[in-house]
């Protein structure tokens, strides 16, 4: 009978010691993005792990795969509907339904204070855009920040939306934008990225459109004379994971991860800032003559026609609360 107690406490103790492992077994979230690893994505995925080894230490290894080394963004979000991967940071709102596409629209953001009113307020609105992407498979961690897009140009100064009439820009394939830029009368030409520089060197097209940092670190200063500070829109970027990992999470990880996630949301979002507004004086001395004096309401009219056109995709309502929110 002692040898059967004994042998029955040995057994307990080596269930609850094999139940003990298993629980510490780290859960793996694999987070892609297609920037470098000097990008702001990347900084933004370390912070977050950093956080989130704070709040809960061991439970789950954030793994990052920088450069695109799991494809494209599009090939992201194909691969968190099927499981394949956990998480990405990614600018494809839009892509993931059109009523996202408000966040695209040109002269929809006022400034910065404005965008954290929209994405970053815990607002009804904030909460209406998340559960948008949250119908489709997404969970949104955070939404970032790449920061407002200026229009660079090889001939001439834009001081006023007329000025861009008859000019080939390349601009992201985004059908509102498209559309914009047509009301101002350029050329707009949709193009993938890769092939901007070359395009602008060959004189394919003479203009193109993105924030600072890109523009500086695209090196488009050596086929670019005029850095042209329209901030016409500001497209901003997502943090999420697929919505099979988010409800497979017990609810104090949840807590968790969305708090680290603040936390290193408001770092991206303030090191963007930061650092495009530092590199205006650095694209400055690179050679770019910087045109501050731009005419932004001039961009209006166009933007509104913008509007009116999307209002029925992206709805009515949606464009007026995004329009509407922030102010006193």
């Amino acid at each position: 009978m002692r040898v059967r107690i004994a042998g029955l406490a040995l057994a307990c103790v080596a269930g609850l010691a094999s139940t003990s492992a298993f629980a510490a077994k780290a859960i793996v979230l694999r987070v892609a993005h297609a920037m470098p690893e000097s990008h702001s994505y990347q900084k933004w995925v370390e912070g977050f792990r950093t956080e989130l080894d704070k709040l809960a230490p061991g439970r789950i290894e954030v793994k990052a795969f920088p450069s695109a080394q799991l494809g494209t963004e599009t090939e992201y979000l194909e691969g968190m509907k099927l499981g394949t991967l956990d998480g990405a940071v990614v600018g494809r709102h839009g892509q993931i339904d059109p009523r996202l596409d408000v966040l695209n629209l040109p002269m929809i953001f006022r400034d910065e204070a404005h965008k954290d009113a929209v994405m970053r307020s815990g607002s009804a609105l904030n909460q209406q855009l998340d559960q948008i992407m949250y119908d489709k498979g997404y969970k949104v961690l955070g939404w970032g920040e790449l920061g407002f897009r200026d229009i660079t140009t090889r001939d001439k100064p834009l001081r006023k939306a007329s000025d861009l009439a008859g000019i080939d820009i390349r601009v992201p394939n985004v059908a509102p934008w498209l559309y914009a830029f047509k009301q101002w009368g350029a050329n707009p030409t949709p193009m993938d990225f890769s092939e901007v520089y070359s395009a602008l060197q060959q004189g394919v097209i003479n203009a193109q459109e993105n924030p600072p940092e890109i523009i500086y670190t695209s090196k488009f200063y050596e086929v670019q004379k005029y850095m042209n500070l329209t901030h016409h829109a500001s497209i901003p970027c997502e943090f999420v994971v697929s919505r099979r990992f988010w409800e497979k999470l017990p609810g104090d990880l949840q807590t968790a991860v969305m708090q680290a996630a603040t936390v290193s949301r408001d770092a991206q979002v303030r090191l963007s800032r930061e650092s495009n507004a530092g590199l205006i004086s650095q694209l400055r001395d690179k050679g770019m003559t910087i045109v501050d004096d731009v005419d932004r309401d001039s961009f209006r009219e166009g933007a509104q026609k913008t509007y009116a056109q999307y209002g029925d995709v992206i709805g009515a309502a949606l464009i007026q609360a995004v329009v509407d929110a922030g102010k006193p």
